[in-house]
């Protein structure tokens, strides 16, 4: 990612299912576990070249799904990941 500014920004990383840990540039920016995945990540860019980290952490509803069909798990579970958008939001000007 490339920023020509620092200053205000939120990374969003739009649809999630699972756990969500986000870092720029070696900067914690926090956890989400449920929506909206948004996360204020103004004080950790730089200008020019960014590096965005992102770990999802899902359940193991797919894999005992997979191994154990189980009424326990429910048709939403069976899916974990980013599925986006991702978006960075900058301010204008």
């Amino acid at each position: 990612m490339t920023v020509t500014a620092t200053g205000p920004g939120v990374l969003d990383l739009g649809r999630v299912r699972g756990t969500a840990e986000v870092r720029v540039n070696g900067r914690a920016c926090g956890v989400r576990v449920c929506s909206p995945y948004r996360f204020d990540v103004g004080a950790a860019l730089r200008p020019g070249e960014n590096t965005v980290e992102v770990e999802v952490y899902g359940t193991l509803a797919p894999h005992l799904d997979a191994v154990s069909p189980t009424h326990f798990v429910f048709p939403g579970q069976r899916v974990t990941g980013l599925f986006g958008p991702v978006r960075l939001v900058l301010p204008e000007g």
